[in-house]
């Protein structure tokens, strides 16, 4: 709540305590009417900036928790879930295949297109509230389709990309999918 807000809120209660005021004081019947209608007004508009300011904190909190990432899940050829990881609490994902001496978190190595993916293929990190993927110098590289587009973009594998829920990215011809 900015301290606009809280000033307003604080304006409609004061105004209601105001309109009592003049309604039970000494003062000329118009005078009264008008003062109680300002009054009216002052509270309406208070209680309209506090049912807007709940409002879209609920609206924040909802959008935060239906928009998070936090879950990735690998996808067969229909579009169907076969195994997700969490990344709830994480601050990086390593993807591609894991041989017991390297360190995966997404260990693509029982897919059936094994074969195209690098031991280290590349590497989520999560920084300033969003998640990253990153190319780790792979043979067959990264590809990602962002959520609600048919397009399907390649990675620079020097560059860092932004993704959003819903996007899938593309590890060889596995497709993991961010809930």
């Amino acid at each position: 709540m900015t301290r606009y807000d809280f000033y307003t809120a604080l304006i409609g209660i004061i105004s209601v305590f105001f309109s009592l005021a003049i309604y039970f004081g000494e003062i000329n019947f118009y005078a009264k009417i008008f003062l109680i209608i300002c009054g009216a007004a002052i509270f309406s508009h208070s209680t309209f900036t506090l049912y807007r300011i709940l409002k879209e904190k609920n609206s924040a909190q909802e959008n935060f928790y239906s928009k998070n990432i936090s879950q990735i899940s690998l996808l067969n050829q229909k579009g169907e879930i076969i195994s997700s990881w969490e990344l709830y609490g994480k601050n990086s994902a390593v993807i591609g295949k894991d041989f017991g001496e390297n360190q995966v978190d997404i260990d693509l190595s029982e897919t059936p297109y094994a074969a195209m993916i690098d031991i280290e293929h590349a590497v989520l990190n999560y920084a300033d509230g969003n998640w990253y993927i990153e190319d780790l110098d792979s043979q067959n590289g990264i590809s990602i389709k962002k959520f609600g587009q048919e397009e399907i973009y390649k990675l620079s594998s020097s560059q860092p990309c932004k993704l959003d829920f819903g996007d899938i990215i593309f590890i060889g011809v596995c497709q993991l999918k961010l809930n």
